[in-house]
C-alpha cells in the first residue's frame, strides 16, 4: 500500500483535472516565474540601454555589456524552465511506474532549485551594478529599476517552487520506504527453550473460535482511497 502511494503512484492513469491542476502551489509558482521571467528578458533586452549623446550604446548597468546579457539570458532560461516543469506537471498523472515518477521529482527539485540560486546571483548582480551607475546626462533608469524588481520576484517565485518541490520529494520518499521489520522473524526468537520453557510444537496452535470472523471482517474492509494520502504539491 505505501508503495501504491509513493509520489502519487496510486493516483496514475486517472484523466486530468484542469482545476485541481491550477490550484497546486507548485503550478501556481511557475505561472508566476514564467510571466516574470518573460517580462524580466524584455525588459532587459530593449529597455536598459541608453543612447548617449555621442552615439554611443551603454548599458545602466554600470557600463557592463556581460551583465545585461546575463539578465537577458537568465529571463529567457526562466521562462524556459517554467514551461518545461508546468508540461511535465500535466503529465505527471500519466506516469505510472514509481521510479520514474522519483526521477521526474528530482528533475523538478533540481531545476526549481538551480533556477533560485541563479536569480539570487541575477538580483544581487543587476542591484549592485545600477547603484554603482553614473552618467554626467539625463537617463531614464525605470526598466533597469524594474528589471531588478523582476529578479526579486522570480527569486521568490522559484524558491516557493523548490520548497514545494522538497515536500512532494519527501512525501515520496517517506512513503516508499521498505518495512523496518521483518514479517517473518527469526525462529530463535519465539523459542522458548532458554527460558526454562518448553518450544511449542508446530502443529499444537489451533486457531481461535472467533479468528473466522475477524478474518471475513478483514476480507470485507475496504483499501482506503490512495488520494487522501497525496498531497499533490
Amino acid at each position: 500500500m505505501e508503495a501504491m502511494k509513493a509520489y502519487g503512484a496510486g493516483l496514475a492513469g486517472g484523466q486530468f483535472d484542469a482545476q485541481a491542476f491550477i490550484r497546486k502551489p507548485t503550478v501556481i509558482f511557475r505561472i508566476f516565474a514564467f510571466v516574470i521571467g518573460l517580462l524580466l528578458w524584455l525588459w532587459v533586452s530593449g529597455g536598459v540601454w541608453h543612447r548617449r549623446v555621442t552615439g554611443q550604446l551603454v548599458c545602466l548597468y554600470n557600463y557592463s555589456l556581460s551583465t545585461c546579457s546575463f539578465g537577458s539570458a537568465v529571463g529567457f532560461f526562466s521562462v524556459a524552465a517554467a514551461a518545461a516543469l508546468l508540461i511535465l506537471d500535466a503529465r505527471f498523472h500519466t506516469i505510472s511506474a514509481i521510479q520514474t515518477r522519483r526521477r521526474a521529482v528530482l528533475v523538478d527539485l533540481a531545476v526549481s532549485g538551480f533556477m533560485t540560486f541563479l536569480f539570487l546571483i541575477t538580483f544581487f548582480t543587476l542591484w549592485s551594478k545600477y547603484s554603482s551607475f553614473e552618467l554626467n546626462e539625463e537617463y531614464s533608469g525605470k526598466s533597469a529599476k524594474l528589471s531588478i524588481f523582476f529578479a526579486f520576484v522570480s527569486l521568490l517565485s522559484w524558491g516557493g517552487a523548490s520548497f514545494f518541490a522538497w515536500r512532494r520529494y519527501q512525501e515520496g520518499a517517506g512513503m516508499s520506504m521498505p518495512a523496518t521489520f521483518s514479517a517473518n522473524p527469526d525462529a530463535s526468537l519465539i523459542e522458548g527453550g532458554e527460558y526454562g520453557y518448553e518450544a511449542l510444537a508446530g502443529d499444537s496452535y489451533q486457531n481461535a473460535p472467533f479468528a473466522v470472523s475477524n478474518q471475513g471482517a478483514t476480507e470485507n474492509k475496504e483499501m482506503p482511497d490512495p488520494s487522501s494520502f497525496y498531497q499533490g504539491y
